[in-house]
């Protein structure tokens, strides 16, 4: 056990140091290390890069495979940018966060509920840089949202300390948490979820998400009906220029109060979904988002 504690923590802490040294590295420099990685994992097949490709060809199958490709190594691409940015979001002062983001689209239609102290949830796909996006909210807002704890302490701390130093509050994805998380949203907190990702089972519905059956979470139906928030859609885009961000805010074009979870989560998925399209190259496309299915298919094997 004690063999096992150490281990952790070394790793932990070579973790933490690999991200300081990023953080301080020019992001020229690691951007082009990135990229060419990224690159170099597409060309040999690695399990990344596979995922990557099986989701496009999932989600677009209107492309043929040279356009897949393309986008592939596009996607590939710009997540590569996430390394600098990441470590910057959670190590850069505010000064120079701030000046990542450019400008803020739809800002009017938070403004008003936050200013009364209306609860309002907004749904952030992994689309552009969400680190980002959280710190914009948390500068400007009361921030809430819910954490996972990273699998090394050295990291958790890192990570959390970020999420928290400019005011923001997590709370834990237990039951304990998510009764602080509700409190904290009906003060008037304005909370960021990230919507795309498969829950644990039995927390979710299969609703259809890029024409595939996307086992979705059921936790944002439940907080909206339990706190009367106002839902909101939103990411962090990167603009391709000058590798700047700016915020875009939506709100939900489909009525969901009174929905049950199954009509909420297809009318959720289809927001999403059209969002994403406008960007796909700044989506999350390694994560395997279709891996739990109800008739046990393997999408990734």
């Amino acid at each position: 056990m004690t063999e096992n504690i150490k281990k952790s923590s070394s790793k932990g802490r070579l973790a933490v140091g690999l991200i300081y040294v990023l953080h301080w590295l020019p992001g020229f420099l690691v951007n082009s290390i990135s990229r060419f990685l990224a690159i170099q994992g597409l060309r040999k097949s690695r399990r990344n890069a596979r995922v990557v490709q099986r989701n496009l060809e999932l989600c677009f199958p209107e492309l043929a495979d040279e356009q897949v490709a393309s986008l592939a190594e596009r996607s590939l691409e710009e997540n590569s940018l996430l390394v600098k940015e990441f470590a910057h979001a959670w190590l850069g002062n505010r000064a120079s966060i701030e000046k990542k983001i450019i400008g803020v689209n739809g800002r009017n239609i938070l403004e008003q509920p936050a200013t009364n102290k209306k609860p309002v949830i907004i749904a952030v796909p992994h689309l552009g840089n969400w680190e980002y996006f959280w710190q914009w909210l948390q500068f400007n807002y009361s921030a809430v949202g819910m954490y996972s704890p990273a699998e090394y302490p050295e990291l958790d701390n890192l990570i959390l300390n970020a999420r928290e130093r400019f005011g923001g509050q997590v709370f834990a994805t237990d039951s304990k948490g998510l009764m602080g998380l509700m409190k904290a949203l009906k003060r008037g907190g304005v909370m960021m979820i990230l919507p795309d990702q498969v829950p644990k089972a039995g927390a979710g519905n299969y609703a259809p998400f890029f024409g595939q059956s996307a086992f979705t979470m059921t936790l944002l139906h439940k907080f909206l009906n339990k706190t009367g928030a106002q839902l909101l859609f939103g990411a962090a885009i990167r603009e391709q220029v000058s590798g700047r961000f700016f915020i875009d805010l939506k709100e939900a074009r489909f009525d969901y109060q009174g929905l049950d979870a199954n009509e909420f989560n297809q009318q959720m998925n289809m927001q999403l979904e059209d969002m994403i399209r406008q960007y796909p190259q700044q989506y999350q496309w390694d994560y395997k988002r279709f891996k739990s299915q109800a008739d046990g298919t393997n999408f990734y094997q």
